[in-house]
């Protein structure tokens, strides 16, 4: 995993660098993601349109064999080989999209490290630039001590440097308030371009997250401690949800409709479809509170480039199979179950 966040965090570092906004590097990271998959999500798509293309099929399969499990899957598996149909390839670009989430939250909770590029043997000489800049600035100093609860500017040193990797971003946000710090001769003497790196964007402080206590407390008529900041950031997660929403409609209007499943008692099944409707945009407004501001800026262009995505690609894949060719198998499915009950 440490392989992957540091080339994620190179990738990333490597758009800041380029615009000089930390908002706008993530949204250019997220495009980035976006192409690098573009194969699988590319496979993902004409398999869906395929499947939904065999699905009246599938359930005269079903109709058929009900009441058989084993023998219905054995039937459906051909299908899926006769028209090379990969049922889990839908699954694989998710499942490709957890680590790099996970990814990306450390990479955003350690840019000194993953985006700025220090190594973990190097940190050192950041506390060392500190140190001695707040000599000349013992106020600031004082006043960065009492945001971390510290006593002094080695505590960042206990436990073999473990304790630095607590505050990095509290540090890094330092490094670009006061950037004399970066002129340090322990830091430039490693003849390394570092470059701070600046949380904000567009008003919002991407290194935060979303304050849901806050939020709760709001319900109940409490305001003490809610800041415009505070608010301001409440703005992730509800679009967040809100894209998340709009993505899985969309997504269910570019594919072909569906015949309504019913069990053997004649009733309509539930639609796992409409279930993830529901409960997609209440995950990932959830889950957006619990992450920094630039993961779930992050979350939001990836719906929102995901959409694009599908819209470009369902105009672009021609699907091989044909309506009547699907009827034709029909016609043939049930003459044979009248010539078995024959």
């Amino acid at each position: 995993m440490s392989y992957i966040m540091l080339a994620l965090g190179w990738v990333l570092n490597f758009f800041y660098i380029l615009v000089g906004n930390y908002g706008v590097a993530i949204l250019l990271f997220t495009l980035f993601i976006k192409l690098v998959l573009m194969p699988l999500t590319v496979k993902q798509q004409r398999s869906m349109l395929k499947t939904a293309k065999i699905q009246p099929l599938l359930m005269e399969v079903q109709q058929k064999y009900g009441n058989d499990k084993e023998k219905l899957n054995q039937e459906t598996m051909k299908i899926y080989q006769k028209y090379q149909i990969n049922p889990m390839s839908g699954c694989l670009p998710l499942l490709i999209q957890l680590p790099i989430l996970m990814a990306l939250y450390w990479v955003v909770r350690k840019p000194i490290i993953y985006t700025m590029g220090f190594g973990g043997d190097e940190v050192w000489r950041i506390v060392s630039a500190i140190e001695e800049w707040g000599f000349s600035n013992p106020d600031a100093l004082k006043n960065f001590l009492g945001q971390l609860h510290l006593e002094q500017i080695t505590a960042l040193g206990d436990n073999n440097y473990k304790n630095f990797g607590m505050y990095e971003i509290q540090v890094a946000k330092l490094l670009h308030q006061y950037p004399e710090i970066m002129q340090n001769h322990w830091i430039t003497e490693m003849g390394k371009n570092i470059k701070a790196v600046d949380f904000n964007f567009l008003g919002l402080d991407l290194s935060a997250t979303p304050n849901l206590g806050a939020l709760l407390q709001l319900c109940i008529g409490k305001i003490d401690g809610l800041t415009p900041g505070i608010i301001a950031l409440w703005s992730i997660p509800v679009l967040s949800g809100l894209t998340s929403f709009i993505s899985v409609k969309y997504s269910q209007t570019q594919q072909p409709p569906q015949p309504v499943q019913k069990d053997k008692d004649g009733n309509e099944k539930t639609n796992p479809m409409k279930t993830m409707t529901m409960i997609m945009p209440f995950f990932s407004a959830w889950i957006t509170f619990t992450l920094p501001a630039a993961v779930g800026l992050y979350w939001i262009a990836s719906n929102l480039f995901q959409m694009l995505q599908q819209w470009l690609l369902t105009k672009m894949i021609k699907v091989e199979i044909t309506d009547e060719q699907i009827e034709g198998e029909i016609i043939n499915a049930k003459k044979n179950r009248k010539k078995r009950k024959k």
